[in-house]
């Protein structure tokens, strides 16, 4: 896995230039890390603004195992998937809209981390991206509801991550941003 992490890591270079790396550990309740789950895995997510300046956000259904909160598009990448790759994916996926102008605004090298000390690491990717299309269709298997948003809601997974990239975005920022952005494809 190890190999695995660096390409990944090496493409988002590539792509999008140096990010911003955060580590961090999440606590969570005993039992909650599962044998089966990857170890170091990636994941990629983010917000997807429109033309007006709204961002969508996703609910998923009780037994994916999230809470009843908004969440913004994402989730795992798949073997050798590049980030922005699984990105688009993902948001095609839970929303049913396509994205371009893609960009990196950090990764977060995260721990979930029980009492007892056991830790699963990952990577989170984050995004910011624009909508190509709008009409909302979510994937009725993971997600039970899409919606398009003025402001971040208060009920929203892990809002103050996004709260710096939904100011700097919201408005248009991404042309203001300076010459060291790299983007992702259209």
């Amino acid at each position: 896995m190890a190999g695995a992490c660096k390409d990944v890591l090496a493409d988002i270079i590539e792509k999008f230039g140096r990010v911003r790396i955060i580590q961090r550990p999440l606590p969570v309740p005993e039992g909650k890390i599962k044998g089966s789950w990857r170890v170091a895995a990636w994941v990629a997510g983010g917000l997807v603004f429109d033309d007006g300046g709204r961002v969508v956000l996703v609910k998923h259904h009780p037994e994916t195992g999230w809470p009843d909160e908004w969440v913004p598009p994402g989730g795992l990448l798949e073997a050798e998937e590049p980030a922005d790759e699984g990105f688009r994916r993902e948001v095609r996926e839970e929303t049913g809209i396509e994205v371009k102008d893609l960009h990196v605004t950090r990764i977060f090298n995260n721990a979930y981390q029980e009492p007892s000390g056991k830790r699963y690491p990952f990577y989170f990717v984050q995004f910011v991206a624009r909508a190509a299309t709008h009409d909302l269709r979510p994937d009725d298997h993971e997600v039970r509801e899409a919606r398009w948003f003025r402001e971040l809601p208060s009920d929203m997974a892990f809002r103050d991550d996004y709260v710096e990239d939904f100011a700097q975005w919201r408005d248009g920022a991404r042309g203001r941003r300076g010459s060291s952005d790299r983007r992702g494809g259209e």
